[in-house]
């Protein structure tokens, strides 16, 4: 579509944008953010199980319940349930776009329920009282948020608030429901004076609730505001319940303690607070920093490194870091981690760490200091004068008052960064190089360091003693390495996550995803930790990308169930070694969390203590230990002899060494383990350390010590047990082909009877036949790759198409025997079907028509029936309505029609049973009939008329019994009945027929019926029937949560509960229900629907029983309108109607999600597979509308509930699809049809496609409807070259997931028949190997219609481009170039050792400083040049010294560029590769035509394909010089001479490299394509320059230019026209002008914001320009040079803005779908076809738009469409009634949440006013998914209708689809 610029006032119109997400990241993704474990679909246990960490492993306290495990990212939180056998994790629950990014994430235990905390007893009167199993409390979950400092106290939405008698009670409409929204946004702006950068500092958060259980206190919340501009604390007391729906609750005495809530925020005063620091410890301090004597007291001296000393502005604690509270007080003790003001006012620049040497010594660290006195030797190493301080402050939030307790002044580290608090005593000081311990009191009890820079950022009281201090530093505690025999460190602990499992042990996680174990070591005189030791666990995360949390579950009341997930793994390694089994110190689980990658759940287990190092009390043999002056260590893992210990040991090795070393301490303690007990010293003494004071050093320098431990915890065992896929972020993706297709022959395309037409195509006409996908970058480092997003029913990566075939006038119904190899087609005409037959010929799987020769067949004939007497007849001349084959409990197999036929008197419909017949293959169908039933037109049992069919159900076998099949029959006459095909017990070749009839309205009834109106009929209008055990329609109780599951009622089968202790949840059936893989215990059971509403469940044997009086087993009201909540009620409960619509259930099913039940496993996974099945029933209404209802069993007495889940998407048929019927028929393309009685079915069931089981629902936007983790979700199904919409009611027309037998993939395949382009009423029919694709081990369903699959790759992806050129990609091997960094870990060990003497370094210090003045000084006396040749020849100084006494030099990170030709038809396996220059960043990535003008020629231009790649150098010391980058050309090329092997079907491909062009204004940033005048150029935005390069004689030149203010960020063209942007100056609007080859600007946007990204939307030929910013904002622009605002047309109008809150890099255009296109994945075939039936389509505004695409770095998608003015404005006031009437998550204004975020760096630059005018469409689709009633109270608020609401958000989700 081409779009042109006009001065013409329409093409000025405003554009009104929409922003509506595809996907969020909650669904969108596994990755995690922050991670916690609550109790929240299961009650807490009791106070004594949770409290037994002292009991043993094998006792009563070890069976307490899994809780669950809740993750957070983004805007969205999701709630998993730990399965009990392999601990799968289960999707309970998905709250996803949230109108807030979440910040922290708590848990507040005992946060609601627990009956009543006065002990009164409980109230037999009170309907709202808990039970007994449901006594135990639930937690609750505190969450903040990022922006305006908020939190919210939620809780899942349940019946835990109201819900009597069935009803919906408070918190049953599927939100987050916030007992209490906590906004601190008053006391930040009262604490900020006026500043207006604080609210972008998230808030800190930390919540005490140690004494919650214990002591019943109510929990304390501290909160951060501004990065540490003031401290709020507020506690959660209980409150009352809420009294909504009832009016008995509010005299009610159990309502008075239910949840809780905050209470009135206290202020700390922090000025105070600093000035009693100041005053009792500052004097202190100066000695602390020394000897860390904390306790002493001093007077007030002249300390400079007192906290608020000197004239600062502030309250005296500088930043605060971070904040946690302290465990073993009375009170609630906050511990704050703050800077000193007075030293720089927060924290120094890194550079700053290594100029120790600036301090004097005898100030202590300040410069205007005066001398100490004498206490500090002059000889101890200076530290840095930057020391953190720790502060501990008793607060009581209920009498507001605060006190300092203790102060750590300027006494720790630098670089920490977090405060990790102990299970019991003490505090965790984490640093980037070190690691602190300080107990409650206020002492540093030991310090670790974990590289050989630790001692860089310590303050003088840290610093490891010198040889000349070691007298004053012997009793001191200091820095120290890690622990012999364990090797020293070389980690970086930034980004690290810790987590206790027990009181002496943590597990560390570091950022790449390595495990360690950190201990602590005791001695004999006090059992608080003196000793902290590291040690690497040998196991690495993969797929994390960067670790973003960690949490541990390992507490012993948790034993029993947490060691049934490693028994095998524990027994495995018992059996292997022989021995016996250690005793085992702790189990726990750990998930393992980050927001770039995976997410893995692990499974552990630790030993307890082993020795490492057996004390004796043989001084010769400790005086043997001794040599050359240095100490050496006998341990059991070496010979009895001696070893010298040399300066060998402290060289660092490689990881593979200190991993070979981990692995021998590891096999030493597993030998000490199990060696006999005569065989270890028995002398051992209980101390976990050898301190260094026990040996006789002699002249040893104490520097050259560290201390010994003599056990260690060793991990006995680790499992994976699950993990999450996460797409992390997402960056500009691309379309393409992926999977190899069938390629159309000439043949093909004649029979299509269309042209393609290139210029429609999103590729060449090469690909216009291709399916397209959307290829995005995704991930970061080892957890990169790119995410394909696609649809099941194309050409995909699993190359899931087998085969296609197309037909004519086919009526569309699919039926498959598998056993029998036959699929039966039914034809248009009402009469006949068409019969193939399935055969391997020469290993290829085929179709061939099978010719029905005739045949007489002997036969049994019921009802004196003189027709249908050959199998012929029954295939050829009747209607077939179902067919399906059963055994009858025999070998053979029986197949089973039900057939319309002509009769002369009677109902047409007749039964037929046929038989394999003993004949070859060539004799025909193979089939003979022997067995036929005529229908009679009224029923006997209760003697009512049928009328004509309305619909039947699927046929379903007995599993149980396997001797009938049934199916049920609706009638017009609004009765319904059920058959029943089985075997004669007398002879076994008999068939007979049961008949049970369904009645509707009674004749007495009818009249009242009519006078109540459409849902006064009690007529039944849809029915099912399906097999599933009794029990799930049972209710049950729960008389403990402790105790074992109950058994039900004697009829029924008990519930077969894996673990005792699982209990079903609140929110799901994971555990609920369990059929078992045998079937044995299943029932059929009949489902019907009444046009009341009315949903009944009957079981098949109670309507055997008493067909004239059978009552339902369950029932509900508001089946087919849209309740939220199908409550079984045995009572006539009056429920809400619609008033302005009469809809009632056209289609029911009942149908089981998730993975197929295995035949033959019985293992763990198989029985977490089979908890993750959930029972859902989908209704199709006679509107077209489809509600999806999913089943639990979560009040107390378990009764079944079923809750509508929500789908986002619209499924009625749409207007514009009626109104080119209507177009049609006027042509007489489509002839005008009768309305017919029956309905074909359009919903079904699939069992094992690709092992899952579901449904296919074919209606008018066809979608699968499976399982992710437990939870349904829907999928879009599309079809390739399928016919526009309007023509046929459906586009698939025919679904079959029975395929022959024959075939490989018949146990996992599919059948459809769809209408294809061509001629109306031609077919095609198409065999699918599965859904691979949809359901493999990178898969994911993240909702929105589509699915993901990622293809890892180990790398990040930056940039991709489809290589659109035929002869380098084809439709069988698509081609893409990549542009990738590699992430390393670069290797320092070359610090460590230079090989000089002191003294050498010395003079080479000299000399360098003296060069170094030199050259100052002529540069000042000649005048400084940037250019001169000695600036670039500056050599910078390692001011940072590795100290091997403490450790080594880390690894640190670096990226490696990469330009990658892959092939994506092998899972995009690299071709070829082009690596960038060192220090050399790839920027830029296009592939581009060029035109190669040659000058003075008369020869015509030829143009081709380059890939161009942009980069820039960045040195390694920095940016003294301007940046500097480069132009890359490549060309693809097919290799010569190699064609072996893998390249032997296709020719080898690589990397060419034409060109390159240095650029020097600056780094290339930006590569776009120009094409003027039938040349193509490639525009180069670069620095603040932006040329025009053309191609020529094998090289580029400038053509234009135009020079920008700042930087550019991006250009995207479109025609001549440029919209630049400035990275830091908005947007340029400029125009190329060929004549004279120049950039002109013709309008720009004024305001000074920081662009991330810029796009173009379109609608028509309006058009306007997408700015996103640093503050995650959209802004929307137009070119108006008639408007007033446009200053003259210089400046770019603003029209609109929204707050989109996550930050993305692109923002892609892509055509908007029309509803008539959406479900064709050929788009150009399909819109080729739409335009031959419908010349005119195409001129519409509406089918010229254009939107954007864009993928956030939170893993989610978004797309933003233009909407027209009435749409906008209809939609504008549907928002705003939403926003006030809906409840929403954590009770958070959506309508806040887009308000536009203004900039605190340009202050009152932009107006106040919000200029708003964009469409919330996340909010307003929440309408599809509201009930009838209430879609019409909202609809009629605005003053227009339900269905133009519904037609307008549909036209709004198929303008937004990217596939």
């Amino acid at each position: 579509a081409a779009i042109t610029m006009s001065s013409n006032a329409a093409k000025t119109a405003p554009v009104h944008p929409a922003l509506l997400s595809t996907f969020g990241p909650g669904r969108g993704s596994g990755s995690s953010e922050f991670s916690a474990w609550a109790y929240l679909t299961r009650p807490r246990p009791t106070q004594q199980n949770n409290d037994g960490d002292k009991s043993d492993d094998d006792g009563d306290g070890g069976d307490a319940k899994l809780p669950n495990l809740v993750t957070a990212h983004a805007n969205s939180l999701r709630i998993y349930t730990v399965l009990p056998n392999a601990g799968t994790l289960a999707l309970t629950a998905v709250y996803d776009n949230l109108a807030g990014t979440i910040c922290s994430l708590d848990v507040i235990p005992y946060g609601t329920g627990g009956g009543r905390q006065d002990g009164t007893p409980q109230d037999d009167d009170d309907p709202f009282e808990i039970s007994e199993g449901e006594r135990s409390c639930f937690d609750g979950l505190l969450i903040g948020f990022a922006g305006h400092p908020r939190l919210s106290l939620v809780y899942p939405a349940a019946p835990m608030v109201g819900a009597v008698d069935g009803t919906s009670g408070v918190g049953t409409g599927g939100v987050l429901l916030a007992s209490s929204i906590v906004d601190l946004t008053p006391v930040l702006n009262e604490f900020s004076m006026g500043g207006t950068s604080y609210v972008e500092q998230d808030i800190i958060v930390s919540v005490n609730t140690a004494s919650t259980s214990v002591n019943n206190i109510d929990p304390t919340v501290s909160v951060v505001l501004g990065g540490g501009i003031a401290i709020a604390s507020f506690s959660l007391p209980k409150g009352p319940r809420p009294t909504e729906g009832s009016s008995m609750m509010k005299d009610s005495p159990s309502s008075t303690s239910w949840w809780r809530v905050a209470s009135e925020p206290h202020v700390l005063p922090l000025a105070s607070l600093a000035s009693k620091v100041r005053v009792d410890f500052g004097d202190a301090n100066k000695f602390a920093a020394a000897s860390n004597a904390v306790n002493t007291r001093g007077g007030r001296g002249q300390s400079g490194t007192a906290v608020g000393t000197g004239p600062c502005l502030g309250h005296g604690f500088g930043d605060i870091l971070d904040v946690t509270f302290l465990s073993g007080f009375t009170e609630s003790t906050l511990l704050v981690l703050h800077t000193n003001p007075k030293k720089g006012g927060g924290r120094p620049w890194a550079g700053r760490m290594g100029r120790t040497a600036e301090v004097p010594l005898s100030t202590g660290g300040d410069d205007d200091e005066a001398e100490g006195d004498g206490t500090i030797p002059e000889t101890v190493a200076t530290g840095t004068k930057y020391g953190l301080s720790l502060t501990a402050i008793s607060l009581s939030v209920h009498q507001k008052r605060s006190v300092v307790l203790w102060s750590l002044l300027d006494a720790l580290p630098a670089d920490s960064w977090k405060l990790v608090p102990h299970p019991t005593d003490g505090i965790l000081v984490w640093g980037v190089n070190s690691i602190v311990y300080a107990s409650s009191l206020g002492k540093i009890k030991c310090a670790l360091a974990v590289n050989g820079f630790a001692k860089i950022g310590c303050p003088n009281g840290l610093l490891p003693p010198s040889s000349e201090s070691s007298s004053f530093r012997s009793t001191s505690v200091h820095l120290e390495p890690n622990p012999s025999p364990l090797p020293k460190l070389s980690l970086q602990l930034e980004g690290a996550q810790v987590d206790f499992v027990t009181e002496n042990i943590a597990l560390v996680c570091l950022g790449n995803g390595s495990l360690h174990s950190l201990q602590f070591h005791h001695t004999d005189e006090s059992r608080s930790p003196t000793v902290m030791s590291l040690s690497p666990l040998s196991h690495r995360v993969g797929g994390l990308g960067v670790a973003s949390c960690l949490s541990i579950l390992a507490k012993t009341c948790h034993t029993n169930n947490l060691k049934n997930y490693l028994r095998a793994h524990e027994d495995v390694t018992k059996e292997e070694d022989g021995k016996t089994d250690p005793e085992i110190q702790a189990r726990g689980l750990m998930f393992i969390g980050s927001r770039m990658g995976d997410c893995t759940l692990l499974a552990f287990s630790i030993n307890k203590p082993t020795l490492l190092i057996a004390s004796s009390v043989d001084e010769n043999k400790e005086s043997a230990m001794l040599e050359s002056g240095k100490r050496k260590l006998e341990t059991n893992m070496t010979s009895s002899e001696s070893n010298k210990r040399s300066k060998d040991d402290d060289k660092p090795g490689d990881e593979n060494q200190n991993a070979m070393a981990e692995i021998d301490i590891l096999q030493q303690e597993e030998e000490d383990l199990y060696r006999d007990d005569d065989e270890i010293d028995k002398k051992v003494s209980s101390s976990s350390i050898v301190s260094n004071e026990d040996s006789d050093v002699g002249e040893i320098e104490s520097s050259l010590l560290r201390r010994s431990i003599r056990s260690l915890s060793v991990c006995r065992s680790i499992l994976a047990l699950d993990s999450l896929t996460g797409l992390g972020p997402l960056g500009p993706g691309c379309y393409g082909p992926v999977a190899t297709c069938p390629a159309l022959t000439e043949n093909d395309n004649e029979s299509l009877n269309l042209r393609t037409d290139p210029s429609t195509s999103m590729f060449s006409s090469a690909f216009s036949s291709a399916a397209r996908h959307y290829i995005m970058p995704c991930g970061f480092g080892a957890s990169g790759g790119v995410a394909v997003l696609t649809t099941p029913g194309r050409d995909n990566v699993g190359s899931s198409i087998l085969g296609e075939s197309d037909l004519c006038n086919m009526e569309g119904a699919v039926f498959g025997l598998p056993q029998s190899n036959l699929v039966i087609l039914g034809k248009a005409d009402g009469a006949g079907a068409i019969v193939l037959r399935g055969v391997v010929k020469e290993g290829a799987e085929e179709f061939e028509e099978v010719e029905l020769e005739v045949k007489s067949d002997d036969m049994d004939v019921d009802n004196n029936s003189d027709c249908l007497l050959r199998s012929v007849d029954v295939l050829s001349k009747t209607k077939l309505l179902a067919a399906s084959e059963v055994s009858f409990g025999s070998e053979s197999v029986f197949s089973v029609f039900f057939v319309e036929s002509p009769s002369p008197s009677g109902t047409p419909y007749s039964i037929v049973v046929m038989s394999g017949a003993d004949s070859n293959l060539e004799s025909g169908i193979n089939l003979q009939v022997v067995f036929v039933h005529r229908i009679s037109e009224v029923s006997g049992s209760v003697s009512v008329q049928h009328g004509e069919l309305v619909s039947i159900t699927p046929m379903v076998a007995d599993e149980k019994t396997k001797s009938c099949v049934s199916f049920g029959c609706v009638w017009s006459s609004g009765h319904a009945c059920v058959y029943c095909i089985s075997v004669n017990e007398e002879t076994s070749k008999r068939f007979e027929v049961s008949e049970w009839a369904l009645v509707g309205d009674a004749p007495e009834k009818i009249a009242k019926a009519r006078e109540e109106g459409f849902y006064g009929s009690d007529n039944i209008v849809a029915m099912d029937l399906f097999s599933l055990p009794h029990h799930v329609f049972e209710a049950q109780s729960v008389l403990s949560s402790d105790e074992k599951m109950p058994q039900t009622r004697a009829s029924s089968t008990p519930l077969p509960d894996p673990l005792p202790s699982f209990l079903p949840d609140r929110l799901s059936m994971h555990g609920t229900w369990c059929a078992g893989h045998d079937h044995s215990q299943d029932q059929i059971l009949v489902a019907i629907c009444r046009r009341s509403g009315m949903l009944e469940i009957y079981d098949l044997l109670d309507l055997k029983r008493s067909p004239n009086d059978v009552s339902p087993i369950w029932q509900s009201r508001g089946c087919s309108h849209g309740a939220s909540v199908l409550a079984h009620s045995d009572q006539d409960i009056a429920v809400r109607l619609p008033e302005s619509h009469q809809v009632e259930a056209a289609e029911i099913r009942v149908f089981v999600t998730g993975p197929s039940l295995s035949l033959d496993g019985e293992n763990d996974k198989e029985k977490d597979a089979w908890m993750l099945r959930s029972l859902c029933i989908l209704v199709n209404t006679s509107l077209g509308d489809l509600h999806l209802y999913s089943g639990c069993k979560r009040s107390s007495n378990l009764n079944l509930e079923f809750t509508r889940i929500p789908l986002g998407n619209v499924s009625r048929p749409s207007e514009e699809a009626g109104r080119h019927l209507t177009k049609l028929r006027r042509k007489v393309i489509v002839s005008e049809s009768d309305v017919m009685a029956f309905r074909p079915n359009r919903l079904h069931r699939f069992c094992a496609i690709s092992g899952e089981d579901g449904l296919f629902a074919a209606t008018q936007r066809p979608l699968w409807f499976v399982s992710e983790r437990g939870t349904p979700t829907v999928v879009s199904h599309k079809s390739r070259h399928v016919a526009p919409a309007g023509g046929r009611p459906v586009p698939v027309s025919g679904f079959s997931a029975a395929m022959p037998a024959v075939f490989q993939n018949a146990s996992c395949g599919f059948i459809t028949l769809h209408e294809r382009i061509g001629r109306i009423g031609s077919q095609r029919l198409t065999l699918y190997s599965g859904l691979y694709d949809v359901f493999s081990p990178h898969g994911v369903l993240p909702g929105g219609g589509i699915c993901v699959q990622k293809v890892p790759l180990g790398v990040t992806v930056r940039h991709i481009e489809f290589i659109d050129d035929a002869s380098v990609s084809t439709s069988s091997r698509p081609i893409y170039v990549m542009l990738i960094s590699r992430e390393i870990e670069a290797d320092q060990s070359y610090l460590n050792d230079d090989g000089l003497s002191p003294e050498e370094r010395q003079r080479i210090k000299d000399e360098k400083e003296a060069a170094r003045i030199k050259k100052q000084v002529e540069a000042d006396l000649g005048g400084f040049d940037i250019e001169q040749e000695w600036v670039e020849e500056i050599e910078r100084e390692d001011c940072f010294e590795v100290d091997r006494n403490l450790g080594f030099a880390p690894s640190i990170p670096q990226r490696k560029y990469e330009v990658w030709l892959v092939d994506a038809s092998s899972q995009f396996s690299v071709l070829d590769k082009y690596e960038l220059n060192e220090f050399e960043h790839g920027t830029a990535l296009k592939s581009l035509f060029l035109t190669n003008v040659i000058e003075d020629s008369d020869e015509t231009p030829e143009k081709s394909l380059f890939v161009s790649v942009g980069t820039s150098f960045i040195d390694q010391d920095g940016e003294d010089l301007a940046s500097k980058g480069r132009v890359l050309l490549f060309q693809v090329k097919k290799s010569k001479g190699r064609t072996q092997g893998v390249h032997r079907r296709h020719a080898p491909l690589h990397l060419n490299l034409r060109s390159e062009k240095e650029i020097t204004v600056g780094p290339v940033t930006s590569l776009s394509s120009l094409k003027s005048e039938d040349t193509y150029r490639v525009v180069v935005g670069a620095g603040a320059e932006v040329t025009v390069e053309q191609w020529g004689s094998g090289k580029l030149t400038q053509v234009g230019f135009y020079h920008a203010h700042m930087q550019v960020q991006e250009i995207v063209l479109f025609k001549t026209f440029f919209l630049l942007s400035d990275a830091y100056d908005s947007l340029h609007f400029l125009v190329w002008r060929e004549s004279d080859k120049s950039l002109t600007l013709l309008a720009k946007d004024y305001e000074p914001t920081q662009v991330f990204a810029a796009g173009l939307i379109s609608r028509g030929g309006a058009m306007a320009f997408v700015c996103h910013d640093d503050r995650q904002n959209l802004k929307f622009f137009q070119y108006a040079p008639a408007d007033a605002e446009a200053r003259g047309g210089n400046k770019l109008v603003c029209r609109a803005d929204v707050h989109i809150g996550s930050q993305t890099t692109a923002l892609q255009s892509h055509w908007c779908q029309s509803s008539l296109l959406f479900n064709s994945c050929t788009m150009p075939s399909t819109l080729a076809a739409l335009k031959q039936q419908d010349v005119l389509f195409g001129r519409l505004e509406d089918d010229q738009r254009f939107a954007v695409t864009f993928g956030t770095t939170d893993g989610s998608v978004g797309s933003i469409i233009s909407l027209s003015e009435p749409v906008f404005w209809r939609l504008t006031a549907l928002q705003s009634v939403m926003s006030n009437a809906l409840e929403s998550n954590c009770a958070l204004s959506h309508r806040a949440w887009r308000l536009f975020r203004r900039s605190t760096s340009r202050g009152g630059c932009r107006s106040n006013d919000r200029k708003k005018g964009t469409i919330d469409g996340d909010l307003v689709m929440k309408f599809v998914d509201l009930a009838l009633y209430e879609q019409e109270d909202l609809a009629s608020s605005i003053g227009t209708t339900v269905g133009l609401l519904m037609d307008n958000l549909l036209e709004m989700q198929c303008a937004s689809s990217i596939i």
